[in-house]
């Protein structure tokens, strides 16, 4: 019997074993193994990224990979039993899946990520070692307009939430998410605008309803820098307060409450008609290597976010929070979301609606993301340029002191 289910897709939790359709086909290149006493490695050579099935089965204890679309090289080598390891085999489904099936002495937990490889992409099965979040450090954001040398401006896409027919959380007030996101949105653009070498894009600018997949497209289409979503919080309990930044989750939410703000905020789609079944964006959240770097650097963006809106009001959570928000799926664009106050907390909700404090919320947010871009200058920008010119004025300036 299937004992339990581990993953879906990249690095995404399975919440059933249906069968998975991927375009195009890959190939199985090599298979290599790496055991101890009480654990071991699987290592998968293949051509490119597919999407796969992680689950596990017992009597006798094995972990399963299924990969659609798969087939196996000729010149692979199915490595020998050893450690923890009984037993590796592999076959065809009538589907056209390969399966590899890795035999236990005795179960362990097994998880997955992928891992870029020499000639293509590998997947790296863990058995009986705890998944790690992938520590991926600070690193300078390279837009896809972006030319080698330059002065252009860096862009920042503003999306306020929900819109139209989607009203967002309400206050007890009365005051809509929708209204008050869209004013910080605005306030936040007008405030990017008036900064040398930024420029902000706003995904509507008015009530509209926008699916969730149309507001990531839009920044796309912008050839946006840095994704910034705006939420006013809501929960039951009305003296909750304080703002929270998010990005999204490569291995599970970072608290309870992170998962099932993200739960709500991803069925946003549905309150404007979308179907379930025709909607791609309601899909579990996939995680491959390229967007795992991009979340490292929304990570490092939204530490200074934090620390500049500290200055400006209470924070619910001092650190970067993580959750599967779809709206923050982008595999080239580093982004965030930022609820900015609990609109269910009468408190919070008049002050969000105050002008003085949308400004003030605005200001913050403006400046942890130029904070930001001044240490991780993309190339081809303002920031680049200015960062040199301190780098090279400071190298003189050091060389001057050191002449007798």
């Amino acid at each position: 019997m299937i004992r339990k289910t581990f993953c879906e897709g990249f690095a995404a939790g399975l919440l059933g074993l249906g069968a998975i359709s991927v375009s195009g086909a890959a190939e199985l290149r090599g298979i290599h193994l790496s055991t101890s006493a009480d654990s071991a490695q699987v290592t998968l050579d293949l051509s490119e990224g597919a999407t796969h099935k992680l689950f596990t089965l017992d009597h006798p204890d094995r972990v399963v990979i299924d990969l659609p679309q798969t087939h196996l090289a000729s010149e692979v080598r199915v490595p020998a039993a050893s450690g923890i390891v009984t037993d590796v085999r592999l076959g065809t489904q009538p589907d056209g899946t390969l399966r590899v099936v890795v035999q236990l002495k005795s179960p362990l937990p097994a998880h997955s990520a992928w891992a870029p490889g020499e000639e293509g992409h590998q997947l790296v099965l863990s058995l009986g070692e705890p998944a790690q979040a992938p520590q991926v450090p600070p690193k300078t954001v390279r837009a896809l307009h972006a030319p080698g040398e330059g002065a252009r401006d860096v862009i920042i896409a503003v999306d306020a939430g929900h819109g139209g027919v989607d009203p967002g959380a309400i206050g007890q007030g009365g005051t809509r998410e929708k209204d008050v996101t869209l004013a910080i949105a605005r306030a936040l653009a007008e405030r990017i605008n008036a900064e040398p070498g930024m420029r902000a894009m706003l995904t509507r600018d008015r009530d509209e309803f926008l699916v969730l997949r149309d507001r990531i497209a839009r920044a796309r289409a912008a050839r946006a820098d840095m994704f910034i979503s705006v939420h006013a919080d809501s929960i039951a309990d009305r003296s909750v307060t304080g703002a929270s930044v998010y990005v999204l989750s490569v291995h599970g939410a970072s608290s309870e409450a992170a998962r099932w703000l993200a739960e709500r905020e991803n069925t946003a789609d549905l309150v404007g008609g979308v179907r379930a079944d025709d909607q791609d964006a309601l899909e579990p959240v996939l995680i491959d290597a390229a967007q795992n770097e991009i979340i490292g650097v929304s990570a490092s963006a939204a530490e200074r976010v934090v620390s500049a809106l500290e200055g400006v009001g209470e924070i619910r959570k001092a650190q970067v929070q993580r959750a599967g928000f779809v709206v923050l799926k982008s595999r080239s664009i580093p982004s965030m979301l930022i609820e900015t106050a609990y609109i269910s907390n009468p408190a919070e909700e008049r002050r969000l609606r105050s002008a003085r404090e949308q400004a003030r919320l605005a200001e913050a947010i403006a400046g942890g993301v130029r904070s930001y871009f001044m240490l991780n200058p993309p190339d081809g920008t303002r920031f680049k340029q200015e960062r040199r010119s301190t780098l090279a004025s400071a190298a003189d300036a050091s060389s001057a002191a050191a002449t007798p």
